[in-house]
Order: C-alpha cells, then structure tokens, then sequence
C-alpha cells in the first residue's frame, strides 16, 4: 500500500465504470493509475478523482497498474475551475508536466512548483497571464535545461 499526495493530470474512461488517470505524485513523480469504479453513481471516490484536483491517494499495487483504493481530497481548485481563462491556464501546466515528465521519477521541487503555482493560479489573478511561461521556465531549469538556450519544450525533443 502507497499512500501520497498528488495532482490528477489528465483522466482517461476505459469501460463502462472504470477510468485511467495520470497523476503527478509527491512520492512517485508522474505515474498512470486505475481508478476502479469510479464512474459509478454510488462511487464514492467519483468527485476527487477529477482533473486538476489535489488528493491524498491510497494506492495499492495491481498486475499492471497501480489501483486507487481511497482518495481524500485535499483541493479541488474551485476558483480555477469556475474560471475559464485559469482552466486554459491550468491545463496548459498540466500538459507541460505530463510531455516534460517521461518516466516514474520522484521529484519533490518538480512537486512543489506545480503546487505553488496552481495555489498561485487560485488566488491571483495577475500571476495567470504569467503563469505558463514562469512554469515552463522553472520547470525546465528544474529539469536541467539551461532556460535562456531551450525555450520550450519543443526543443529539447
């Protein structure tokens, strides 16, 4: 059993009922886990496991993939979400982590900057205009990219 905290990236419906995730994680770094269940009316994980929400996951290992077995949501970034221009914004970061990130890696600054900047995005208003480019500059120097050589992240692939 895995417990972390994590950010949901990006969901993915497999069946009926079940949904892949991709999630970056305090404890793992970027990994893709199963959510089983959770399109189920009765399902009690089905409103955590939503994009850009901060959960803290009980995992557990399965044949394949990782399982989600409980999920206590810790944000869900409500004034992200009833903003469409800091939901642009948002997912823009969390596609720049998920072409950034290739493997499962640990990476407790990559962790902390995408938190700091989605509770950036939250509060303030200003910081959205900004927020993109500051990210993909940090992330990118947190990657071991030299920023003023590599200006995005088309360049390095």
């Amino acid at each position: 059993m895995i417990k972390t905290e994590a950010i949901i990236l990006k969901t993915t419906d497999i069946g009926e009922v079940n949904r892949f995730l991709t999630i970056y994680s305090k404890e793992l770094g970027k990994i893709r886990v199963i959510a089983r269940g959770v399109k189920k009316k009765e399902s009690k994980l089905r409103c955590h496991l939503e994009p850009l929400s901060y959960n803290h996951l009980i995992l557990v290992e399965g044949k394949s993939f990782r399982i989600v077995k409980d999920a206590v949501l810790a944000d869900e970034f409500l004034k992200i979400k009833k903003d469409l221009e800091k939901i642009k914004i948002a997912q823009k970061i969390t596609e720049l982590i998920d072409e950034a990130i290739v493997g499962e890696e640990k990476d407790e600054e990559i962790w902390n900057l995408l938190l700091k900047t989605f509770n950036a995005i939250e509060v303030n208003s200003e910081f959205i205009e900004s927020a993109v480019s500051n990210f993909q500059e940090n992330l990118l120097r947190l990657l071991g990219y030299d920023p003023e050589h590599v200006k995005s992240l088309a360049d390095i692939y």
